[in-house]
């Protein structure tokens, strides 16, 4: 098993490490498969962020509007990682201010979406102890 902390911050090592490849790059290949690491910790976070939830089932249905659910919860990275696409391979100067447009609104969607929910972590089942 892997120990719990590094297990909680997994999807986020994966998004911050595809960000850094797709940066640190002008390949499209490369960027891609930061691109692909990027979405993989997407993937993760919004699975446990889903199965962690707390709040009423018909709330959940409120905040999603017309969007299906992945669409919705991809939402922020996708801002985000259009926002890295543009900035690794755009030689363009007058690309960045969208791209960092791009950048605060997935950011912020994200910090958002995560103070919306009420997270409970998993509590695990201790032994009891025998009174004897």
């Amino acid at each position: 098993m892997v120990p719990d902390k590094i297990y909680e911050v997994l999807p986020y090592v994966y998004v911050v490490t595809g960000s850094a490849v797709m940066l640190a790059t002008n390949a499209w290949l490369i960027a891609i498969c930061g691109f692909l690491l990027v979405f993989a910790g997407a993937v993760i976070w919004v699975l446990r962020s889903d199965n962690r939830r707390s709040d009423i089932k018909g709330a959940r249905n409120k905040y999603g509007g017309a969007l299906p659910f992945w669409c919705y919860e991809l939402l922020p990275f996708s801002y985000f990682m259009l926002a890295l696409l543009l900035f690794a391979l755009s030689n363009n100067i007058y690309i960045y201010p969208s791209a960092m447009i791009l950048l605060v609104i997935g950011m912020q969607l994200w910090l958002l979406r995560g103070s919306y929910r009420k997270h409970q972590r998993p509590m695990h089942a201790r032994p009891l102890r025998s009174r004897v």
